[in-house]
C-alpha cells in the first residue's frame, strides 16, 4: 500500500529560515494559530482559515511541507520496491537442481550405450572418475552462485544510485527554499498591515533615497488609510511604487531651471524687481 505522508510520516521539517517569518506577525497569538495550522496540514492535511500576514506565511510553509512529504512518499515507495527483488527465491536453486539432473540423467544414458554386454551394472567405477565428475559439479555450481551475487550486487548499486539521486534532488528542492526564504514578507507601517519582502523594500528606499523622499512616510500613509478603512492590500509594493513615480514627476517639474553664470540679464531682472525697504 502507498504511503501518505499526512498520516503515515511521523515528522515534517521545520527550517532555521522560517524564524523572520515568525518574527514578522505581530503577536503570539498570531503565531500560535500559524503553528496550529502547520501541525493540522503536516498531519491530517486539513488547510485551516487565515488572514493576514498569517495565510501568507501558512501557503509558503505548506509548499515547503508538501515538496517534502512527496519526497518522502517516493523514498518509500523505491524502498518498497527493493525489498520485493531482495525477498525472490533464488535462481540458484532452481536452475542449479535442473542442471544437475539433466547431467545425471545425459551420464546415465552415455554410460548404458558404453557398457560392453555381461558386465554387471552394479559395478562399482573408477575412483579418479567419480571424483572427477563430483568436482566438476561444485566448479559449476560455484560459477553459477558467482554470477547470481555479481547480479545482485548490481542491482543493489543501481538501487543505492538511485537513492542518491533522490537525495541530490531533495537537497536541490532544500537549497532553493533557502533562497526564497531569504525574500520572506515582512510586515511594515504603524500597523503592521503593509507586508513587503526585502528585496521590494530596498528597492523603494533606493528610489525614495535618489529623490530626496521618505519611504516611511508612503507606508505610514498606507498603513493608517488600510487599518481606518478596515482594509486589507494584496499588493503594497504597487501602490508605493506608483506614489512615488508620480511624486517624482511632480518634485522634478516644481524644481526650477539652473541659472547660467554668464546669464547678465537675470541680474538686470534682480536689480529691476527688487524691494529694496527690506534692506534698510
Amino acid at each position: 500500500m502507498a504511503k501518505n505522508f499526512h498520516t503515515d510520516n511521523k515528522a515534517f521539517m521545520l527550517y532555521k529560515d522560517w524564524e523572520d517569518i515568525f518574527q514578522a506577525l505581530d503577536s503570539s497569538e498570531e503565531i500560535g494559530e500559524l503553528v496550529m495550522a502547520l501541525f493540522a496540514y503536516a498531519k491530517r492535511g486539513e488547510t485551516p482559515k487565515l488572514s493576514g500576514g498569517t495565510k501568507i506565511a501558512f501557503l509558503m510553509m505548506r509548499a515547503a511541507i508538501e515538496r517534502d512529504g512527496i519526497a518522502w512518499e517516493e523514498m518509500c515507495a523505491q524502498r518498497s520496491e527493493c525489498g520485493k527483488k531482495g525477498g525472490r527465491p533464488k535462481k540458484s536453486d532452481e536452475s542449479g537442481n535442473t542442471d544437475e539432473k539433466a547431467e545425471q540423467t545425459a551420464a546415465s544414458a552415455d554410460n548404458a550405450e558404453e557398457k560392453p554386454q555381461g558386465i554387471n551394472d552394479t559395478a562399482e567405477k573408477p575412483k579418479a572418475f567419480s571424483q572427477t565428475k563430483r568436482f566438476s559439479e561444485k566448479a559449476k555450481k560455484a560459477d553459477k552462485d558467482t554470477d547470481i551475487d555479481k547480479d545482485k550486487d548490481t542491482d543493489i548499486d543501481t538501487d543505492i544510485d538511485k537513492d542518491k539521486d533522490k537525495d541530490k534532488a531533495i537537497d536541490k528542492e532544500k537549497k532553493k527554499d533557502a533562497g526564497t526564504a531569504e525574500s520572506v514578507v515582512r510586515s511594515f507601517g504603524t500597523h503592521k498591515n503593509i507586508m513587503l519582502t526585502s528585496e521590494q523594500y530596498n528597492e523603494l528606499e533606493s528610489r525614495c533615497r535618489s529623490v530626496g523622499l521618505s519611504l516611511e512616510s508612503y507606508i505610514s500613509k498606507l498603513s493608517q488609510w488600510l487599518f481606518t478603512k478596515g482594509r486589507h492590500c494584496t499588493d503594497p509594493y504597487r501602490i508605493i511604487s506608483g506614489w512615488l513615480d508620480n511624486d517624482s514627476k511632480r518634485k522634478t517639474a516644481a524644481k526650477p531651471k539652473e541659472r547660467q553664470g554668464c546669464d547678465l540679464s537675470w541680474y538686470d531682472d534682480f536689480a529691476m524687481n527688487v524691494d529694496l525697504s527690506k534692506f534698510l
